[in-house]
């Protein structure tokens, strides 16, 4: 999440790792990497001479990072992608672009860049390019890939307003491209970084923008919520069918993180009204409730929903925790039944949910971030 304009501290960007088991600040002067379940701070790396970072991708929990400059005095160019090893410490690759970096993001087999209204896919371990996508407009860098390293799915705003563009990667064809693409060139070489793609899903998701992406694990389900914030929906990835509709609330809200649990039954989203919402997907959706009854584990339903309307026969979520009003991302922790918030004012919170009854969470754990100081809370 991009906290460039952040008013609370200097921590102008943070993110969860592929597996959620740390996260990452990027600050006015290096990043900071902390451990997500229990709370504690790995390692933090600040640059001579000071340097900021708004973006900071990590790669699960190894040396390897991509970095891009920001804040008041930027350590690199906000349009280029350093690969950097934290091991030797220094860069050992980079992407330049023609204009600024909105997001990055890693696997083992692929680094994807997002700019304004285009994503950039090349492979690891030659920064080869493999594929180039078209979207709207997208200053917030909104895109998300799969973690799970037999399958590379890529989900991204399409070209139109409120729909989705669900790309499947044939893994073999990626490691087989052929080296020494450009970003720039067109014609055979975009044919050729096509036939990496196995299978393309277009899904209407909105009637107005999408503000914000999640793949479970498998990248199997997408989620999305629009700039509207009052609905996120569920879709089958492969064939673009609704298969769930979750209310977080009736009026506008800026949702900032969706994220699935491991196995896919459980969502869990943060907005900028500063209530952190959980919804139990049905088992219909996942087939991975392990033959639980669904009424176990349902959200709550309006008693007007035979009414077909919207409103009345989307799910309310079934356990809630509130927060300040700052922008966070949230997580499930290692722990059943229990998520973990990291919010831009260095606020950590953990926080367990009943599984059946719902309800309000229960705050386990406190913490805090700041760039300046870490560790103090309960």
């Amino acid at each position: 999440m991009d906290l460039a304009t952040n008013p609370c501290n200097e921590i102008l960007y943070i993110a969860f790792n592929q597996d959620h088991t740390c996260f990452v600040c990027g600050t006015e002067n290096g990043f900071r990497v902390y451990n997500t379940d229990p709370f504690r701070l790995t390692f933090r790396r600040e640059f001579e001479g000071g340097g900021g970072l708004c973006i900071v991708a990590m790669l699960f929990r190894c040396n390897i990072l991509a970095l891009v400059g920001g804040g008041v005095n930027p350590r690199f160019q906000p349009h280029k992608v350093m690969i950097w090893d934290d091991k030797t410490p220094r860069c050992i690759a980079e992407l330049s672009f023609r204009s600024q970096v909105r997001q990055v993001k890693l696997r083992r087999d692929i680094v994807l860049v997002m700019i304004d209204r285009k994503v950039y896919i090349y492979r690891f371990s030659d920064l080869t390019l493999i594929d180039h996508i078209e979207t709207f407009p997208n200053p917030r860098g909104i895109c998300t890939l799969s973690a799970a390293q037999d399958r590379t799915v890529l989900a991204c705003p399409g070209v139109q307003k409120g729909k989705i563009l669900v790309v499947f990667y044939d893994q073999q064809k990626i490691q087989a491209a052929q080296s020494g693409m450009n970003q720039e060139k067109d014609g055979s070489d975009f044919t050729r970084m096509q036939n990496c793609r196995e299978k393309t899903t277009l899904i209407t998701a909105h009637e107005s923008k999408v503000s914000t992406l999640a793949l479970n694990f498998e990248g199997t389900l997408v989620a999305s919520a629009s700039d509207k914030g009052t609905l996120v929906r569920i879709f089958d990835a492969e064939t673009g069918g609704l298969l769930q509709e979750l209310r977080r609330g009736v009026d506008r809200a800026d949702v900032q993180c969706i994220t699935f649990n491991q196995n896919s039954q459980w969502l869990v989203l943060s907005s900028d009204k500063g209530t952190i919402h959980v919804f139990a997907v049905r088992e219909a959706v996942t087939n991975l409730a392990l033959g639980e009854p669904e009424s176990a584990i349902a959200n709550r339903r309006s008693n007007l929903s035979f009414l077909g309307l919207s409103y009345f026969s989307s799910e309310w979520s079934h356990a809630q925790f509130r927060v300040q009003d700052y922008r966070s991302i949230v997580c499930f922790a290692s722990e059943p039944n229990t998520i973990v918030v990291a919010c831009a004012n260095g606020s950590y919170f953990k926080c367990r949910f009943d599984p059946v009854a719902g309800g309000e969470m229960v705050r386990e754990d406190f913490k805090t971030f700041s760039a300046t100081e870490e560790g103090e809370g309960d």
